[in-house]
């Protein structure tokens, strides 16, 4: 049973060390044999969520589209910066967005799996923000994986290979995957 995963970041950084940090989980995904789609989450991709907005031209085409991604995958691979102690707006704005209800679209979130990581050049490595992140992904009824990953020192934990150089935070990065695929085969099942 192959398991179908999307991966986005809620940095739109070119050069983001969430970014780097997501690449390597879905590397990882792909080897133990998941389906990955990556997605880049961009601030033009869509307007700030305004209700007055919806109600007066429905959802973004954009919006409608991510909905169906979301929608026809069994899990997530998402990656944060910590910004003041939260996950990015970026990555609010398109889950705000892609919760709104729509009679004809299947659930975007709701019986689905997640996995958290985040990165930072600090020693906490943006882990005060997965938990905020964690909340609200429950409260629209997705199953985060219990382990997450946060990579402090994140710009000096690169090899020159591009892989972590600390065998125990690869071994923590392997794991959360890993974790992830055999949470969501096991929902799949039942």
């Amino acid at each position: 049973m192959t398991v179908r995963l999307l991966a986005f970041c809620g940095s739109a950084r070119r050069d983001s060390i969430n970014r780097r940090l997501l690449g390597l989980a879905v590397a990882h995904a792909r080897s133990l044999g998941a389906e990955v789609t990556e997605l880049a989450l961009t601030p033009s991709l869509l307007p700030l969520y305004d209700g007055d907005l919806e109600a007066a031209e429905g959802l973004p085409a954009a919006a409608r589209e991510l909905k169906a991604q979301f929608a026809g995958h069994d899990g997530f691979l998402i990656a944060s910066p910590e910004y003041n102690g939260f996950f990015t707006p970026l990555l609010k704005n398109t889950i705000d967005w892609v919760s709104r209800p729509l009679a004809d679209a299947p659930p975007p979130f709701a019986g689905k799996t997640a996995a958290l990581f985040a990165a930072s050049a600090g020693v906490l490595g943006g882990i005060r923000g997965l938990p905020h992140l964690r909340l609200l992904l429950s409260n629209l009824g997705v199953t985060v994986a219990p382990g997450q990953m946060a990579l402090g020192r994140a710009d000096q934990a690169y090899a020159a290979d591009g892989q972590l150089a600390d065998a125990s935070q690869r071994a923590m990065l392997e794991k959360c995957v890993a974790d992830l695929l055999r949470l969501t085969t096991g929902l799949k099942a039942v």
